[in-house]
């Protein structure tokens, strides 16, 4: 008699009811680390911020450290999604784009309580942590190069001579040192004022020579 095939725990079937689950655990988990520390998050706190048993997550993922990195890799999904949006609602110019850049970064669905607690964990986290290591440098290598990019347009376009690589990675690292700020002293370093230090930061750089 032929054995019946098993599926293995935590594969998605691809049903939209699935799919819904595994977004209310994401929403769990980004809630249960921006409480706990991604260090103490367990599955009780997760399935309590979900409201679900703790037998539920074996259906969707395989355990709680797969369900921890999926959770963390959809911030950064959803943090590239939205700033590419932003830069291209912002039109042809390249220092444009870099503005609309920073204000997404600075706002919803970027910048929330939940998420920006995730990412900051994610980033002090990742030199312990291969797997999140690899998320956070698939996300920000392509994003300073393509900060990079525009920089080099918007200088060429102002004439004004930059190191664009060195800046991009000054806006990427100005940008996260603000998340950090706000995490930990969120009345001095508000989102207004992050926003504002990046919005000022490059229109240092990108002034048109003779202007004051």
């Amino acid at each position: 008699m032929q054995k019946e095939e098993k599926r293995p725990r935590g594969r998605p079937v691809g049903s939209s009811d699935q799919g819904l689950k595994r977004q209310e655990f994401v929403v769990a988990v980004m809630k249960a680390i921006a409480e706990h520390g991604y260090k103490d998050v367990t599955v009780a706190t997760i399935c309590e911020a979900a409201g679900f048993s703790r037998g539920l997550i074996g259906h969707y993922f395989p355990g709680k450290d797969a369900l921890l990195l999926h959770a963390v890799g959809e911030v950064a999904k959803d943090f590239e999604q939205a700033t590419r949006s932003a830069a291209e609602a912002a039109g042809p110019d390249p220092l444009d784009r870099l503005h609309a850049v920073v204000t997404a970064s600075f706002s919803a669905p970027v910048f929330t309580p939940e998420r920006v607690l995730v990412w900051v964990a994610l980033a002090s986290t990742s030199h312990w942590s291969p797997e999140l290591a690899e998320i956070y440098q698939q996300l920000y290598r392509p994003y300073r190069r393509g900060l990079a990019h525009l920089m080099r347009r918007a200088a060429d376009a102002r004439g004004v001579r930059i190191n664009a690589d060195r800046l991009a990675m000054t806006l990427t690292q100005l940008t996260e040192g603000m998340w950090a700020g706000w995490a930990a002293d969120p009345k001095t370093v508000s989102s207004a004022e992050g926003e504002a230090a990046c919005h000022d930061l490059l229109n240092a750089f990108f002034r048109k020579p003779g202007k004051s």
